[in-house]
């Protein structure tokens, strides 16, 4: 309580009083009205006069609030107040005034006027409460909607009218002028979702059910959105007149979930095992490629931690260093041995990562890939790129997708056998070994097989990287992928200059010494012609002998020179329609022995691949079955057949049996000596011949009498 008077005789009066009530307290004047705090301002005239624009100001400052001022007044000037500037008249006392006091008055009705005045002011204290707290609310709520996206709505039931916050309008992306109404909401939600929520507004409406639905909306704007709609009906007196509710957009939500769906579709259906721990390392969470991984349930892991997959193999500190990564918040990645439920170890490139909250760890992720077979097969591939690189054979690899088929690789035997550092041959062709003496036709067939994409054989001359020629055995095969397109092509390269020197070198004292036993068995049968012919008796005979033993020398020359080919030459093979061959050579053995038979029996259609020498082993079975038969008319029978996927060829005969040392020949069953002047020979260049052409030769006895001679093939 402020008193504020001029008036001795007033201050006197009010001075007594105040001391007669002390449950109000009197506030003395500060410094200036202005720093002055009360709640009731008691004043007399002069004092009004001199103050009113102050009292005016601290009024309207603590407006809404009331600052009540009361005005002590003799009885005779409730009318009009004189002041300097003029005289105030009722307006001004109602404006600035909020009780005025004629004088003298009783205590009694001071003391009324004065609680009077104070009530009031409380009362406006306690409503400008309110209103801020109010206030505050609506800006909260306001907030709330910006925040939340959610709007309030409510609809009348009786008068048919609605009511829509500002979000409502900016959900439904309507202007704020639309009329709010059931139907202008109902109209923008998505034609699959509007009976849904029709029929749960109608429901609210005529029964009272409450709704709680997320359904789509599509806003005037044609942007289609997900929103959460709830209506509660309210009742007033039993009877339900509103419906009040809520809708808000929770599109972004919406979109998290899906995100979250496919977040779990992806991780449930993962090739790789996906587990999830709490920050103690217990596993709260595997995915189904963990179980088919570990061979472990979820039921048997949960609750555990992945120290159920410890094998034990691990190094000391491997552990140690997993959790120091993974507390101080990086991820951890490394290779580790795991055990199975069955005991069975695996190999697993592991994945640890922490979940983190601002600086707190809530759980682990991990993610293992077995990489067992990954492991394997590189473990495999290294033990065969080292035995490439140590292969004691020239290899290399080009690649036909670069300009003009580089190499892409030599292994250390390449180096060895061309002089080349890799430096110098990885990047060309490897036609940079040829030269002025490389033979034009070995080169096209490489390149026509190459071309053909066709693996190739050949033996070439080289040159190495000083000059110095060299015999290549060069092999050419193409690498294909799944889709048969030619990745690559692999040579293999043997340097043969020694075995091709060789074979020169026999080639050369070969002909020399069968050119030389011809001429001297020449004239060694010369003259036991002239012997033969003026001689007799005993003379006569040994002259026939020594021509019969020169012309068993002649043939066996022959056999030796197809020998030493034979044995010289790489084999080739070629396509051999077996059943025309069987009977030209019957044709060709019956006209050279007149009274000879030879049957043949092979069904048409039937051809093998066999050395392009094959043929002179029929003519030498065939041939030897005639000529070693004492029957005048000798009888032999070749027949083909094909079971079980080889074809087998027999020459029978009925002649004597074969002697048991040529057996041994035939089917190099016991160590040869000098085969008994050559006795047996043509047999052993038959077994030769069909050993190369992948084939097994036999000897059998035939019945009654005579040998069958068997050739089986493989198909």
């Amino acid at each position: 309580m402020f008193p504020l008077v001029v008036d001795d005789g007033n201050r006197r009066l009010l001075t007594e009083w105040l001391g007669q009530h002390p449950s109000y307290e009197a506030v003395d004047p500060a410094d200036s009205i202005e720093e002055t705090d009360f709640d009731v301002c008691i004043i007399d005239e002069a004092a009004f006069t001199q103050h009113l624009d102050v009292l005016r100001e601290r009024k309207a400052a603590a407006a809404p609030a009331l600052l009540p001022y009361l005005l002590l007044l003799p009885e005779s000037g409730t009318g009009i107040i004189e002041t300097d500037a003029g005289d105030l008249a009722d307006n001004v006392i109602t404006d600035a005034i909020d009780e005025i006091v004629a004088l003298p008055i009783q205590q009694t009705e001071l003391h009324w006027r004065l609680s009077a005045l104070l009530r009031l002011r409380e009362q406006s204290l306690t409503l400008r409460t309110r209103e801020r707290e109010l206030e505050r609310q609506v800006d909260l709520f306001e907030r709330a909607q910006d925040i939340a996206n959610v709007g309030a709505w409510e609809y009348d039931v009786d008068a048919d009218e609605a009511l829509w916050t500002d979000e409502v309008y900016r959900i439904h992306g309507l202007p704020e002028d639309t009329m709010a109404s059931p139907e202008a909401s109902l109209q923008h939600y998505h034609p699959e979702d509007r009976p849904v929520i029709e029929a749960a507004f109608e429901a609210a409406v005529e029964d009272g059910d409450p709704y709680d639905v997320e359904v789509r909306l599509v806003g005037a704007d044609d942007t289609e959105r997900w929103v959460r709609t709830r209506g509660e009906p309210k009742y007033t007196d039993g009877d339900l007149t509103h419906v009040r509710g809520t809708i808000q957009d929770i599109t972004q939500r919406k979109e998290r979930e899906r995100d979250l769906q496919r977040i779990k579709q992806a991780v449930e259906s993962a090739g790789h095992a996906i587990y999830i721990t709490d920050p103690d390392g217990v596993i709260e969470y595997v995915n189904p490629a963990f179980e088919e991984m570990t061979g472990f349930s979820e039921a048997e892991v949960i609750g555990e931690t992945p120290s159920v997959l410890d094998s034990g193999e691990m190094q000391d500190g491997y552990f140690e260093r997993l959790w120091e990564t993974v507390l101080s918040g990086d991820v951890y990645k490394d290779e580790m041995i795991n055990r199975r439920k069955t005991g069975e170890t695996y190999a697993a490139m592991q994945t640890v990562a922490p979940v983190t909250d601002g600086d707190d760890i809530h759980a682990f992720v991990a993610i293992q890939d077995d990489i067992t077979d990954r492991k394997e097969r590189k473990q495999t591939l290294s033990r065969r790129e080292q035995a490439i690189s140590e292969a004691p054979v020239g290899i290399s690899i080009s690649d036909p997708d670069r300009p003009d088929n580089p190499m892409v690789y030599v292994n250390d035997a390449f180096v060895e056998i061309t002089g080349y550092p890799r430096e110098e041959a990885v990047g060309r062709n490897c036609r940079f070994l040829q030269g002025d003496n490389t033979d034009p036709e070995t080169v096209a067939r490489i390149r026509k097989a190459i071309d053909a994409a066709e693996p190739v054989a050949v033996e070439i001359r080289n040159y190495r990287r000083d000059g110095t020629e060299f015999w290549n055995h060069l092999e050419i095969a193409p690498v294909t992928n799944d889709a048969g397109e030619v990745v690559n092509y692999v040579g293999f390269q043997q340097d043969v200059t020694d075995r091709k020197q060789r074979q020169e070198q026999i080639a050369v004292l070969d002909r020399l010494l069968r050119h030389n036993l011809r001429n001297d068995i020449n004239v060694i049968r010369g003259h036991a012609e002239m012997i033969a012919a003026d001689a007799s008796g005993a003379v006569s005979a040994s002259a026939d002998t020594i021509l019969d033993t020169s012309d068993q020398l002649l043939g066996l020359a022959e056999k030796e020179r197809h020998i030493t080919e034979l044995l010289i030459e790489k084999p080739t093979y070629s396509e051999l329609d077996l059943c025309a061959h069987l009977r030209d050579v019957a044709s060709a053995v019956e006209s050279e022995h007149p009274d000879a038979s030879v049957r043949v029996s092979c069904p048409d259609g039937l051809t093998i691949r066999p050395t392009t020498q094959f043929g002179r082993a029929i003519t030498e079975l065939v041939t030897n079955a005639v000529v070693h038969n004492e029957s005048p008319s000798p009888d032999v029978a070749v027949t083909a057949s094909r079971t079980d996927g080889a074809v087998r060829i027999d020459v029978a005969d009925t002649g004597p049996p074969i002697p048991e040392m040529e057996r041994n020949v035939l089917t190099d069953e016991l160590e040869q000596t000098p085969l008994y002047h050559g006795s047996g020979l043509g047999l052993w260049l038959v077994n030769v011949i069909v050993t190369r052409s992948g084939g097994v030769l036999s000897v059998a006895e035939n019945s009654p009498t005579g040998n069958v001679v068997s050739i089986e093939l493989q198909q």
